[in-house]
């Protein structure tokens, strides 16, 4: 009887799961089909474009239909994904589009992964820039609680509304790398690095309790510049020299509503009832009603969409953790990228290729593979790099032989160095009663096993493969750039550098964003200045991307700030199981900088 109800039971829970799976999943069959059969998005006139500002900018294509396919069908919202060159062009076309009477900005940005960072949020806020100059429409931003990249982009605004009981968050930017050592010793991990470059940190969280003096030298400096960038940008709104803001946040630290208004950082204070009296003015509308015309930006994407067919620009990301073969969602897989680019390379309409890099690095050897097909494509096609974000180490190494690099001030590259990273678990195990044994037939054969720490004499085999590889690294980057390897190892070493140092020390050829890659593509192509462009790799349909995102659709709520923390050293942790390389060698970005 008892093995009876235990049967019955186990039973009626995997009916129940498959039940409730079932359900899920025809729901979400039927937002698919509801997304599907649903009419082409109207603009109505003298509509305000509303930007909602939560969300996620990246830079590799989305499908917009798949977001909203999810968010219909679980009856909530994660916040949304824009695609950076959606974005851009969406703006473009706002500037012209006699329907669109001014752009709202609300909200905050959602960053994920290595979405929403400084230098595509440079490249929108200039977009913006050109939306004013090139329209004469209004620009009006409403915050509550703006983070940096939140001010940085609203500052552009001609109107900035504030809730009273608001606050700005940016006091500053900060590198607060997590260390694992301490825990690792606790529970007898052991780890053992090798590495070449001075400034090559990025085993330092597994090894020290905090950081080493040139990494705290290079951080300072990199942190430095971006804050810089930042501070120009929002002070010169408030007519306020760059010294006087730094004042102010230092003595202030968080700035309230009103300390925000007294120092015209925004221009008034008010709930939304102000902020939909000053849309209705923007938009003309005379009605007594709070209510004005509006298209939100998701759909006036979709109704500007871009249909490129002939010769065109190829636009390929790589975005994320550098990894051998395929790669995951959020990784650029070797293999994958690689196969991409040859696609590209024996495709008749492809004039010229622009790499958007927005990548730490990662494997070394899947390094080399991308680089090896950008090399090939480059005989036959311009090839010309657009730094996002980050572009170092791994990320600088599929870059190096481009004819040209373009990188933002603000974008983190170089660390052009190499580690060696292996964990063993011998003594966590010994300690709960488990030991090892082994045999084997030569003696290096267990080089690798976890169960036990490396000798002297394998961790020098490694750190030659290290050395070996690190040499390589840098004839690549002196060949690729056209400049003696002596200077390529004075700025190399591990270092990583702003855009902005990175032009000067010759690692890059120009600052611009992507559409300025773009153009410079085109016009070696000969292809003119209004040049089709197109994205690969294409952007899934509903079906693929729902198949891929079933299993985690349930997770879309956003990480509240006690928790960020705790967030980023799971983050940390993840990152490990992605170091795919064979050798253990990795050209890989020393930390992951979090600004808000």
């Amino acid at each position: 009887m008892k093995e009876f109800l235990k049967m019955f039971f186990a039973s009626m829970l995997a009916i129940v799961c498959v039940g409730f799976g079932g359900f899920i999943a025809i729901i979400v069959f039927a937002g698919a089909l509801s997304s599907l059969s649903a009419p082409e998005p109207v603009i109505k006139k003298s509509s305000m474009l509303e930007f909602d500002m939560n969300a996620n900018i990246q830079d590799a294509p989305v499908s917009l239909t798949q977001e909203q396919l999810i968010n219909e069908a679980f009856g909530r919202g994660r916040p949304q994904t824009y695609s950076l060159r959606q974005v851009l062009h969406a703006l473009d076309e706002a500037a012209d589009d006699t329907r669109i009477s001014g752009l709202y900005l609300k909200g905050s940005l959602q960053p994920r992964n290595y979405g929403s960072g400084f230098a595509a949020i440079k490249e929108v806020r200039e977009a913006i820039e050109s939306f004013k100059e090139v329209s004469g429409k209004p620009v009006i931003a409403y915050l509550v609680y703006p983070t940096d990249k939140d001010m940085y982009l609203a500052s552009v605004a001609d109107k900035i509304i504030m809730n009273p009981e608001g606050m700005i968050l940016g006091a500053g930017m900060t590198s607060e790398p997590i260390f694992f050592a301490g825990f690792f010793e606790k529970y007898g991990i052991g780890v053992q690095v090798t590495k070449a470059g001075e400034f090559k940190s990025a085993v330092e969280s597994f090894v020290l309790k905090r950081m080493s003096a040139p990494a705290r030298e290079q951080t300072k400096v990199l942190l430095g510049d971006i804050w810089d960038e930042y501070v120009e940008a929002v002070s010169s709104r408030a007519d306020m020299s760059p010294a006087e803001f730094q004042v102010l946040v230092d003595r202030k630290g968080l700035l309230n509503g009103r300390d925000a208004l007294d120092a015209r950082l925004i221009d008034e204070l008010g709930f939304a009832d102000t902020v939909v009296k000053a849309l209705k003015e923007a938009t003309g509308e005379e009605s007594e009603k709070l209510e004005y015309k509006s298209t939100s930006l998701v759909n006036y994407i979709r109704a500007k969409s871009e249909l490129t067919k002939g010769e065109h620009v190829a636009v390929v990301y790589a975005e994320g953790p550098i990894v051998v073969g395929e790669g995951g969602q959020g990784q650029v897989g070797g293999s994958g990228l690689a196969r991409e680019i040859r696609s590209l390379r024996e495709n008749e309409d492809v004039k010229a290729i622009v790499l958007r890099v927005n990548s730490p690095g990662g494997s070394a050897l899947a390094s080399e593979v991308i680089q090896h097909e950008i090399r090939l494509a480059k005989e036959k096609i311009p090839v010309v790099v657009s730094m996002g974000t980050v572009a170092a180490s791994g990320g600088y190494w599929i870059s190096a032989y481009a004819d040209r690099i373009f990188a933002e001030p603000n974008t983190i590259t170089g660390s052009i160095g190499v580690i060696g990273m292996f964990m063993n678990i011998k003594e966590m195990a010994n300690r709960h009663g488990l030991t090892f044994d082994v045999v084997k037939t030569g003696k290096f054969a267990d080089t690798l096993s976890i169960a036990r720490p490396k000798t002297p004499e394998e961790m020098a085999i490694v750190q030659r493969e290290v050395d070996d590889v690190y040499a390589d690294f840098l004839r690549k980057v002196s060949e690729g750039r056209e400049q003696p390897i002596a200077k390529i190892k004075g700025i190399a070493e591990g270092r990583v550098w702003s855009g902005e140092d990175a032009l000067e020390v010759g690692l890059v050829d120009e600052i611009g964003g992507l559409r300025k890659a773009i153009a410079y593509a085109a016009k070696e192509a000969d292809l003119g200045e209004r040049a089709s462009v197109r994205d690969y790799p294409e952007p899934t349909d509903f079906i693929q991307e729902l198949m891929k995102n079933l299993t985690t659709a349930a997770s879309f709520g956003t990480t509240s700030t006690p928790l960020r923390k705790f967030d980023e050293a799971v983050e940390e942790i993840k990152g490990i199981s992605q170091w795919n390389d064979p050798k253990g060698v990795y050209a890989v970005l020393p930390y992951r900088i979090y600004a808000d």
